[in-house]
């Protein structure tokens, strides 16, 4: 079964944000669609085992949400009903772990 993948709109930011980001190191439209591509189908390979994931712990406790990584992005996603929940999209280098738990945890 393939879980539907669902993009909270602050992720759907995060990927434009993203977008920019690296449009602006490659100045090519196509590297940075391709970029955006990439870690869509990332999501889209999960799809049919999305605990395969990384697990997101805090406090050597999971917290109930998976991630992906391409390249200097992760995409962190939970799983229900039958759905993968896009909550962010953030680069790796970030301090990731509060925005995530605090944006997933307010939907």
């Amino acid at each position: 079964m393939d879980y539907e993948i669902v993009y909270s709109p602050i992720a759907l930011a995060d990927m434009d944000q993203a977008w920019d980001e690296v449009y602006e190191a490659s100045a090519d439209f196509d590297i940075a669609d391709k970029y955006i591509a990439d870690l869509r189908k990332k999501l889209k390979n999960d799809s049919k085992r999305p605990k395969t994931g990384e697990r997101l712990y805090y406090d050597d406790i999971f917290t109930g949400i998976y991630y992906v990584t391409h390249k200097k992005y992760s995409a962190f996603y939970r799983i229900r009903a039958g759905r993968i929940e896009v909550g962010r999209v953030l680069y790796n280098r970030s301090a990731y772990i509060s925005l995530v738990i605090k944006s997933m945890n307010e939907e």
